[in-house]
């Protein structure tokens, strides 16, 4: 059997039947959210009844799903590795600085953030997470960084934030008190974590509203999200400086809107600090 997926896929293309298309069309356009799709899942997007996927997988010459799942995860996990674009970026020869090519590549990345439908997304997003009972931020491995930024921030003005992460003992805890008045601020990137989808999906069970900050429309926890705030890596360095601007912006923005509370807030918070000799 040939090892990349979708070369199998366009060796047995002409000879499936329109359904098995259809699955296939979707599996290739789609390739890499299938491996967090249950059977059922998949079914509900592509059209298609369990019966039509186990088929499509067996005339590819799997067993059944969960063997073609795991083939297409095993593609996934080495076509996009986080690593990748730093790797290549080791590896150029080329003769310019390398301070300034990756400037200009995130200058770049930030020129073609904004657009109409993120400021659209975004000033959404905004009454959904000052408007909630509690704010959750879930984020793990390279997305870390962005997510423990937003909740060191937002933690300065406000009292009710959580963060979420892998490695954390006490998270089935801290799912154990969600509410669906209860807002999540989902944070992920290629290669996706299990970990913050599985938490987003719990918030998406729970009816609460959750903001995707992602780099596809597609990606596994943008299709479970009310909002998505599309954020893509500068290509060449995997820098996260759009999705760091989307949460800087959003810092300033959610502190303006009980501007009297929030400077109260951050004044006491400073007050305390020197008070603690926390600085020098």
């Amino acid at each position: 059997m040939k090892n990349n997926i979708f070369s199998i896929i366009d060796d047995k293309y002409d000879n499936l039947s329109k359904t098995h298309k259809k699955i296939a069309d979707f599996v290739k356009e789609n390739i890499h959210i299938i491996p967090f799709l249950s059977i059922k899942e998949l079914g509900g997007k592509s059209d298609a009844s369990i019966a039509s996927i186990t088929r499509f997988t067996r005339e590819l010459d799997f067993n059944g799903y969960a063997e073609f799942q795991k083939k297409v995860s095993e593609l996934v996990q080495k076509d996009v590795v986080p690593m990748k674009e730093i790797k290549s970026s080791i590896l150029s020869e080329e003769d310019n600085s390398t301070l300034k090519r990756i400037i200009d590549l995130n200058i770049g990345c930030l020129t073609s953030l904004y657009n109409d439908e993120l400021e659209k997304n975004f000033n959404e997003s905004i009454p959904m997470i000052s408007s909630s009972r509690k704010l959750y931020i879930a984020a793990s491995r390279s997305s870390y960084s962005v997510g423990y930024y937003l909740y060191f921030m937002l933690k300065g003005f406000i009292e009710d934030v959580e963060l979420l992460t892998n490695g954390t003992s006490d998270i089935s805890n801290k799912l154990s008190y969600v509410q669906d008045k209860d807002c999540l601020i989902s944070i992920s990137y290629a290669r996706y974590t299990k970990s913050t989808f599985d938490i987003t999906s719990y918030f998406h069970d729970k009816g609460c509203n959750i903001i995707a900050i992602t780099d596809s429309y597609t990606s596994p926890i943008a299709l479970k999200a009310s909002k998505v705030l599309l954020a893509k890596n500068t290509i060449g360095t995997y820098s996260f400086v759009s999705a760091m601007t989307i949460a800087n912006s959003m810092v300033t923005v959610l502190g303006k809107v009980n501007k009297e509370d929030t400077l109260r807030r951050l004044e006491k918070q400073d007050a305390i600090a020197l008070e603690s000799g926390i600085y020098l």
